[in-house]
């Protein structure tokens, strides 16, 4: 019996350090006090979900956009968002890891990154333009890199309990 339970409370340790993170900086205020166009420089290698996601949000937000193809020339005075997804199989498509970088006159001034470990845990899958949504939530300082964390923490703790109840 002892060595069932230290099994499941070494088990329930690692699939608990193991969960879904955001890390990253948002874009200084200064730069969107100023309003620029943002340009979203499109991924040929992402899925389309991910653009998708991506254009979804800034209108939600009510940013001006544009979408430029990869290898293009931008203008320096936009903000342009670089991004890049990879999702992996295992017994279904989950976002796995992403990132998404902004550049303002030549220089990098934001980045977040999104990883789900490939691990036994059920809680690298869900719902990935919801998770792309908290990325530029906190590139855009809406919410830290923590609270982003936290909230699909949270959202997928009350998921879990509402399946149980059913």
């Amino acid at each position: 019996m002892k060595k069932f339970l230290l099994l499941a409370l070494t088990l329930g340790t690692l699939v608990g350090c193991a969960a879904p993170r955001y890390s990253g900086s948002s874009i200084e205020p200064g730069i969107m006090a100023s309003s620029p166009n943002v340009a979203v420089v499109k991924d040929r290698e992402t899925r389309e979900g991910f653009l998708a996601a991506v254009e979804s949000w800034l209108r939600h937000n009510n940013y001006q956009y544009t979408v430029i193809p990869e290898g293009s020339k931008f203008e320096p005075d936009d903000l342009t968002l670089e991004y890049v997804g990879y999702w992996r199989w295992d017994l279904a498509l989950f976002l796995h890891q992403a990132d998404i970088k902004a550049h303002f006159k030549g220089q990098q001034v934001g980045t977040v990154n999104f990883e789900a470990p490939n691990n036994m845990s059920p809680r690298k899958f869900g719902n990935a333009e919801e998770r792309i949504g908290y990325m530029l939530d906190v590139l855009f300082g809406k919410i830290s890199a923590a609270e982003a964390t936290s909230a699909i923490d949270k959202q997928e703790n009350l998921e879990s309990t509402q399946k149980s109840e059913l």
